[in-house]
């Protein structure tokens, strides 16, 4: 990948000003981008000085996105927090936050900024079901399982709520809820790996 994203950027180097700028915001922004794509288009506009301060706040959100699934937390969570000081309003930089504080283990943190995501957006399905996560991997269930409820009732059709949801009702004892929502969650996802571990867990082949 990285001799590929080398010979990119020479030939980007040879467009015009307005095709780089075009090819950069795509890469930034497109959800079919690689995350090495993605950083590198974020960072060029960044480092532009031409985005006004709500592009701004959203290509360090992409790219803290980015880092994150390349397990780079800390840079993830400083650029979030960029994006937080330009945008303070915006949701989803609270929940990417979230996500890097939890993958690196910081759970408290993750609660704070999954609230402060639901707080300025209440029907934010991903966070409610984020934050059930976290109780479950700090062994509070009875205090996630009514975040994972809500996270499955605001996203019904998200194979990862019923996941969580799934796991939550295993660890509390609900075996049958739990494995309907192995199963309901495979319906929708036929290779997703957790609800698979779940099920095999409770005894039940996938």
């Amino acid at each position: 990948m990285r001799k590929i994203l080398i010979g990119s950027a020479f030939a980007l180097a040879a467009w015009p000003a307005w095709a780089q700028t075009q090819q950069q915001r795509d890469w930034c922004a497109s959800p079919t981008a690689t995350d090495d794509q993605t950083i590198a288009g974020c960072t060029a506009l960044i480092e532009s000085g031409r985005e006004n301060t709500n592009s701004l706040a959203a290509d360090y959100d992409n790219r803290a996105f980015s880092y994150n699934n390349k397990q780079l937390y800390d840079q993830a969570i400083a650029d979030a927090t960029r994006a937080i000081a330009l945008a303070p309003n915006n949701y989803n930089s609270y929940n990417n936050r979230g996500n890097a504080y939890d993958d690196k283990g910081l759970h408290d943190l993750a609660i704070a900024d999954y609230t402060k995501s639901i707080a300025l957006r209440p029907n934010n399905a991903d966070a409610y079901a984020n934050r059930a996560d976290v109780y479950h991997e700090k062994g509070e269930d009875a205090l996630g399982l009514p975040d994972a409820e809500k996270g499955v009732s605001l996203g019904p059709s998200d194979a990862k709520h019923l996941t969580i949801r799934g796991r939550i009702y295993a660890a509390v004892g609900q075996r049958d809820k739990a494995i309907a929502d192995f199963r309901a969650a495979l319906k929708l996802d036929p290779n997703h790996d957790t609800a698979k571990q779940g099920l095999v867990r409770l005894g039940i082949k996938p």
